[in-house]
């Protein structure tokens, strides 16, 4: 699935890309990123990475909800990007990014390790609409990664996690919030210029 294309990096993100000496910038189509494995290509979105500033402003966010947060789980993680900035941030305990394209899990984990001292981040190569949350607190980000059916499978498959945990999801161009309304969820603010929510079951 195509969307419209919002890619807005300033000089923060190259500073990130340039200082950090990763490749996580730049468009990527669907078919550019589709291998074997990427059974699920049709319910998946363009890569695209999120920029620097609303990495920020996820993260101040998440911090003002005044949630221990344990993990931060990147859902359709692509190169990487958001994990690499929130384990530098040193706000979680674990940082764990999902992909189901093999192309882009390779990239991500080429990333992590010329970054260096980011112990705490994993790639998983899985299937978002299979994938289980771990346990504890959770800053789920999701930036438009698949379409309203496979979030809706996500979401249903992790129902139970995020009433148990009082886990967050933080959702940049939330075109298909709707979804997350339908299961349950409320939300606890949102920047509709900017098309940036936070989401939660409480």
């Amino acid at each position: 699935m195509e969307t419209e294309k919002y890619y807005d990096p300033d000089w923060r993100d190259r500073f990130f890309q340039k200082w950090h000496g990763v490749d996580v910038e730049g468009i990527l189509p669907v078919s550019a990123i589709a291998s074997d494995e990427l059974a699920a290509t049709s319910r998946g979105t363009f890569y695209q990475p999120i920029p620097v500033r609303y990495l920020n402003r996820i993260l101040k966010s998440a911090k003002s909800t005044g949630i221990p947060f344990r993990n931060f789980v990147d859902m359709g993680c692509g190169k990487g990007k958001a994990c690499l900035y929130m384990a530098r941030a040193g706000a979680f305990r674990r940082v764990i990014g999902v992909e189901i394209s093999s192309s882009l899990i390779a990239i991500a984990r080429d990333n992590r390790n010329q970054m260096g001292n980011t112990a705490n981040i994993e790639f998983v190569q899985a299937d978002a609409q299979t994938y289980f949350l771990p346990d504890g607190p959770t800053l789920v980000f999701l930036f438009n990664p698949f379409d309203a059916v496979a979030l809706s499978r996500f979401i249903s498959v992790n129902l139970q996690h995020f009433k148990r945990h009082g886990s967050i999801i933080a959702y940049a161009f939330d075109i298909d919030r709707e979804v997350l309304k339908n299961s349950g969820f409320q939300t606890l603010w949102r920047d509709t210029k900017n098309r940036l929510s936070f989401y939660s079951m409480t």
